[in-house]
């Protein structure tokens, strides 16, 4: 059987220890082949920029087990981009696109400057199914931690992709290709792998930092570059105070109780008007998908599974087409009848 193909990029840079964390637990686990199309260089907070009116420049790194790896002197976004929709790679055809691991949460509000989601998020404008990662604590992160992330990561990438047996012996496995057009963002807990309690499927939460600029004094080079100008003032955006979400269900309160948070978002900005069927029928398969993966992505690890409402968990073993419309989830996912449930 031919084997999956994954697209891997991340906004840390294509040396960065998170992605290498990831690549080489791919390499190991051996379930799929792989391609990297990562920034050159740090790249964070860059959101879904993309480079225009300009070139972008690709060279070749050695990346262990990947089939071929570019550098891109663009942002996150671009190097998704220039891959799946130029000639930099051999193919650019790919049944899931990863991006990770990050240096530092994507919770709650985080998603919105994300270079991690954005490059995840440009896969998803182009209907390819897409998971983005993070590990939690932006100063301290060892290898183990990183290792325990990418554990995760292969496990929810061959749960998504179909590769593990769907849980309760259900008569579907529900593929990646319900889930295009969304992200898949999960954020892992700082800690070792024997500390990290499963997986959550959670909102995202209002985490947020609020800046704090501060003013510098200019020196002679960069006033050199600004010649003519009356007045110069140099800023830093320093960081600031934090907005913390500990309301139980949400992105950053999984984290915090140590549960590697798993939440789909949409690309849609704008708020719904009307509860159409549709939309319904689509949120449901998505939920739907997104559950059975995380269901059979725990059983293997030998893990936890929180925060699925009860009818949803049940759903998961059933077929689809049985559940009426009406019936699917809604709202707030880790409300009222949510179930937690140990898979050994």
């Amino acid at each position: 059987m031919t084997k999956p193909r994954l697209l891997i990029s991340n906004d840390d840079g294509i040396t960065a220890p998170g992605l290498r964390a990831l690549t080489a637990a791919l390499h190991q686990d051996d379930f799929c082949t792989f391609a990297v199309s990562a920034p050159a260089g740090e790249r964070s907070a860059q959101s879904h920029c993309i480079s225009i009116g300009k070139s972008l420049h690709a060279w070749s790194l050695d990346v262990e087990g990947a089939e071929e790896a570019y550098a891109v002197d663009g942002t996150p976004a671009d190097s998704v981009m220039i891959a799946l929709y130029g000639p930099l790679l051999v193919s650019p055809s790919f049944q899931l696109v990863v991006s990770g691991i990050n240096r530092g949460d994507n919770c709650g509000l985080h998603v919105i400057y994300s270079g991690t989601v954005g490059a995840a998020r440009e896969a998803a404008c182009k209907d390819v199914p897409s998971i983005a990662v993070s590990l939690d604590n932006y100063l301290a992160r060892t290898e183990d931690q990183y290792a325990a992330a990418a554990t995760y990561t292969v496990a929810l990438c061959k749960a998504v992709l179909g590769i593990l047996p769907p849980p309760g012996g259900g008569r579907h496995a529900f593929g990646a290709s319900h889930l295009s057009g969304h992200v898949v963002n999960v954020n892992v807990p700082k800690g070792a792998l024997s500390d990290i309690r499963g997986l959550y499927l959670a909102h995202q939460g209002q985490h947020c930092h609020f800046p704090d600029f501060q003013e510098l004094e200019a020196d002679a080079e960069v006033q050199a570059g600004h010649v003519g100008a009356v007045t110069l003032r140099v800023f830093r955006n320093a960081a600031g105070s934090l907005r913390g979400d500990l309301s139980e269900g949400c992105d950053s309160w999984a984290v915090g109780q140590g549960w590697v948070s798993v939440t789909p978002i949409c690309l849609r900005s704008d708020m719904p008007l009307t509860a159409a069927a549709a939309a319904q029928r689509e949120q449901q398969q998505v939920l739907l998908t997104l559950a059975a993966a995380m269901q059979a992505a725990a059983r293997s690890l030998g893990a936890k599974v929180a925060g699925l409402p009860r009818h949803l968990e049940a759903a998961v073993t059933a077929d689809p087409a049985s559940i009426p419309a009406g019936e699917g989830p809604g709202g707030d996912l880790a409300g009222d009848g949510a179930a937690s449930t140990a898979h050994q």
